[in-house]
């Protein structure tokens, strides 16, 4: 009896140290989000450049609902340090013409499997309309 009490306490530490995606780990995610701005028709290339004061969310695992949220620096950069190891998915806001609200989200699924991990996404393009 006291062996099967002291597997099942030892099964219960165990399963308790499994961490959840979410802050308390020493992984970083960091990214560039690049404005890119087209005629309000939507048909012309105008210019891009850094996005600054970007918001940026980010979700933990396979939550419904972003958990955190950063704005990019004057470069376009965003980071989120301290993550345990896990399944995220970033996003930003982009405007679209044909979408209801006038914006549509850009999401980059992300796995961190190590520990000290630093995963720089891919760059972000978000579209501004302009007159």
């Amino acid at each position: 009896m006291k062996k099967l009490v002291s597997i099942l306490f030892g099964l219960l530490l165990l399963s308790a140290c499994t961490k959840e995606p979410g802050e308390g780990g020493k992984n970083t995610i960091t990214g560039v989000i690049i404005k890119e701005e087209y005629t309000e028709a939507g048909n012309d290339f105008v210019t891009s450049y850094p996005a600054l004061e970007e918001r940026v969310y980010i979700i933990y695992g396979d939550n419904a609902v972003f958990a955190d949220e950063t704005r990019t620096n004057y470069d376009g950069s965003f980071r989120f340090d301290y993550l345990y190891k896990g399944d995220y998915s970033i996003f930003v806001y982009s405007e679209c013409l044909a979408c209801p609200g006038g914006v549509e989200p850009i999401f980059i699924d992300i796995e961190l499997e190590q520990r000290k991990e630093i995963f720089e996404t891919d760059t972000i393009y978000v579209k501004k309309f302009i007159n």
